[in-house]
């Protein structure tokens, strides 16, 4: 039996961030992770991270959004380039076209939307955490069958983080090389549906 601090915020939001960050960087470093997987639209929230995981030998890997969608900034770009964090642009692991079939026919629901409300029941972040996991194995930037640890949030910043073993997304319900959330670090315990 292993005992471990969770943070549960009693809000959702970018007031979260720092304390996410630090209890991240503090699981990562008891456990000996390799990766952190970082949610950030701006790029803001990936370069608090890769600050705050500088000096060790911890890869940080920052998950846009999609292209089209992502308002990444180049000053943030190039503060993560100058600290060696890959930057992984792609299509949400839990987008695909089924997604654009409710658009036109009224009542239709894709797997994908079923999986990602499911998730969104522990947070928005919760939704995310695992994507981008999926999203940076798809990408190569971190191999399969690792513990990773994830952070996401709602909106803005992160209030959400996790430790998951990491897939492609193509073997997320897989019994052998699937998703496995493995710990909850922090989470909000109010939520925000979208």
């Amino acid at each position: 039996m292993v005992k471990r601090e969770v943070l549960y915020f009693e809000d959702y939001g970018a007031q979260n961030t720092t304390q996410t960050i630090k209890a991240a960087k503090k699981t990562a470093l008891k456990l000996d992770l390799k990766y952190v997987v970082v949610a950030t639209a701006t790029g803001s929230t990936a370069v608090k991270t890769a600050k705050a995981f500088k000096n060790t030998n911890i890869k940080v890997v920052a998950v846009t959004e999609y292209a089209g969608m992502a308002k990444f900034s180049e000053a943030n770009r190039n503060k993560l380039q100058q600290m060696n964090t890959t930057i992984i642009t792609s299509t949400h692991a839990f987008l695909s076209p089924a997604e654009s079939i409710p658009k036109l026919h009224t009542g239709h629901c894709s797997e994908n939307t079923l999986i990602k409300d499911v998730l969104r029941r522990f947070s928005q972040g919760m939704k995310v955490a695992p994507e981008i996991v999926m999203m940076a194995t798809d990408a190569g930037a971190i191999p399969p069958s690792t513990d990773v640890l994830s952070i996401a949030g709602t909106g803005k910043g992160a209030d959400t983080c996790i430790i998951a073993k990491s897939c492609h997304s193509d073997d997320f319900f897989d019994k052998q090389n699937g998703m496995e959330i493995r710990e909850i670090i922090a989470m909000p315990r109010k939520k925000r549906f979208w």
